[in-house]
């Protein structure tokens, strides 16, 4: 298979993932702790069938850029009006649903503090009781759950760190698998990845891992709506996300899989 074959086959794989999901109304990404996400889902509910048609093949070129960042073409940096009109509104949104925790926290503290503020006069008593019955979670504790919902589903597990990039590795079906998490993020809780075998093994090369939202084509900071009534089902969400991923790994055509174990 040729190098543009195998992109062609790939963007194939790619645009059907995505319309999987549109089919099931976002079903997984709905579930997602991330306010980037929740843009994306706004935004896509406002077009029309064309825009959304649009901004559809817009976000699998987006997802390619993920396997072949030197090759495939960023749809904004290509001028692609669909995807360029949503990046362009996306930071233009606003919504308290739309702030992360660390941020409606911030608020909260700005508007008792400071009532006279544009925090103050914009929260409603509603938004406020609403934010302050968030309870912040510690970084320990999500890597705590973060490592027992991972260990049942790759065996064995080993973790490893260095500051505040962990990596997740064993076998997951008989197949070696790994998984990046970056919990020293500063807008966000935490961001993860799968590395994946079209990525370059050359120092100095730009090797973008892949995680549920990108393969979805949307680019976002990580995970930053995570509190203590949300975090179970977050990260058994998680664990959803890395076994869907690990999945479609095995569909990439003409790759060099991930080394099996032995007398899998």
């Amino acid at each position: 298979m040729t190098a543009i074959e195998k992109r062609s086959e790939l963007m194939r794989l790619l645009r059907a993932e995505f319309q999987r999901e549109r089919a099931s109304n976002f079903a997984m990404l709905r579930r997602i702790p991330s306010t980037s996400v929740r843009k994306f889902l706004d935004y896509f509910s406002t077009l029309d069938e064309t825009g959304k048609n649009a901004l559809a093949e817009a976000l699998a070129e987006n997802a390619l850029v993920t396997f072949f960042p030197y090759e495939a073409k960023n749809p904004y940096q290509a001028g692609n009006a669909a995807y360029r009109k949503y990046l362009d509104e996306k930071i233009q949104m606003w919504d308290w649903k739309y702030q992360d925790v660390r941020e409606l926290r911030m608020s909260l503290a700005v508007a008792k503090r400071e009532p006279e503020s544009s925090a103050g006069n914009l929260m409603t008593d509603d938004i406020r009781k609403w934010i302050e019955s968030i309870k912040p979670v510690k970084s320990t504790e999500i890597r705590k759950v973060v490592k027992l919902a991972l260990s049942q589903i790759i065996a064995p597990l080993t973790v490893t760190h260095n500051g505040g990039c962990w990596l997740y590795e064993g076998y997951f079906q008989g197949t070696a698998i790994s998984v990046n998490f970056d919990f020293h993020q500063k807008y966000a809780q935490f961001d993860y990845g799968i590395p994946h075998p079209y990525q370059s093994r050359e120092p100095g090369i730009v090797r973008i891992d892949l995680n549920y939202e990108r393969l979805m084509g949307l680019s976002g900071r990580g995970w930053d709506c995570l509190e203590q009534a949300n975090l179970d089902q977050s990260i058994a969400l998680l664990k959803e996300l890395v076994v869907h991923c690990a999945g479609f790994l095995q569909k990439l055509p003409d790759s060099d899989k991930h080394k099996a174990r032995p007398n899998a």
